[in-house]
């Protein structure tokens, strides 16, 4: 509990320091190169997005959208931005783990309410169909291993005659 509490509250913390940057974005960079060869690199920022599918194209594919310019690697807008890019994945990341822990603890919940549940039969037949199923595993493996060693016999016969 005490770890929920304290990624809720580092979340919390991460959007009251400035802007979050909006999910499927990311910094791209345009290079120009001039007649003199000097060579000059600019930053905006881009976005992902899925045209609907059509009957025509019913799979497709990701495309790209610039949605701000950003400027030099000097400039205020690109360094906000590298920022926020930089409070959204570690929002991202906290909030996968809090989704995670969640997730162990339903899992939890419900296993033990399921024990208390069951009676000593079905658990009895719990652990059988546990032990079927590891010999149905041993015994693909048996078969695997007998199939290998009849090919590598009937190799050796077909190399003798």
């Amino acid at each position: 509990m005490c770890i929920s509490l304290d990624s809720v509250a580092k979340i919390n913390q991460l959007q009251s320091q400035g802007k979050v940057a909006p999910p499927n974005t990311w910094i791209g960079t345009t290079s120009i190169t001039k007649k003199n060869g000097k060579r000059y690199t600019y930053y905006r920022l881009m976005k992902a997005y899925y045209p609907p599918a059509t009957e025509d194209n019913p799979n497709p594919t990701r495309k790209t959208k610039m949605v701000q310019y950003l400027g030099t690697k000097e400039s205020v807008a690109y360094r906000e931005m590298k920022e926020a890019i930089k409070r959204r994945n570690e929002i991202q990341r906290l909030e996968r783990k809090l989704y995670k822990l969640e997730q162990k603890v339903s899992v939890a919940l419900t296993q033990k309410r399921q024990l208390n549940k069951q009676s000593a039969l079905t658990q009895l037949v719990g652990e059988l169909v546990a032990q079927v199923q590891g010999l149905v595993c041993e015994i693909a493996s048996i078969k695997r291993k007998l199939i290998l060693q009849l090919k590598r016999n009937l190799l050796l016969i077909d190399i003798t005659d």
